[in-house]
């Protein structure tokens, strides 16, 4: 399940959730505003410069694990398949795996930036705080899509 480059982004104010084997959801931008109890300074290197940022927002993973995440109980340790492709509105992408963002596993602190200076974003924007680059910030963030990657077969 891609999401399709012609897809219309949800509406401003919107985060649409999709999966392989799960329902469609809609996340209200002022629900995560509400919830944004995070704040961080993230320091990042530009190809001209230097920057620091403060931002505030939700933990991914906190946000995916209430819908249900595509795990097979059939398999051990499903989640380990399980990547996160994140589009903007404009359709740049990034992919994280579910484990570098679990707290078990990697525990990268990926966070879903609500306020960033001081200023409320009408969409976030996926913040990876331990990168030294900015290159997997995705602004104006409109999907995240949960994808399970399967052997093909020989």
């Amino acid at each position: 399940m891609e999401p399709s480059p012609a897809r219309t982004p949800p509406p401003a104010g919107r985060l649409l959730v999709t999966g392989t084997g799960c329902a469609s959801r809609l996340i209200d931008v002022g629900d995560l505003r509400a919830r944004s109890r995070v704040r961080l300074d993230v320091d990042y290197v530009t190809r001209r410069k230097r920057e620091r940022h403060e931002v505030h927002g939700v933990h991914l993973y906190d946000v995916l694990r209430e819908g249900p995440l595509p795990l097979d109980p059939r398999h051990k340790m499903s989640g380990l398949t399980v990547v996160v492709l994140a589009v903007s509105e404009d359709g740049f992408r990034v992919v994280l795996s579910l484990a570098e963002i679990d707290p078990e596993f990697g525990h990268c602190a990926a966070l879903l930036a609500t306020r960033y200076n001081g200023e409320d974003l009408p969409r976030p924007t996926l913040v990876m705080p331990s990168d030294l680059r900015a290159s997997r910030y995705v602004r104006n963030l409109a999907e995240l899509c949960l994808l399970t990657v399967s052997p093909t077969a020989p």
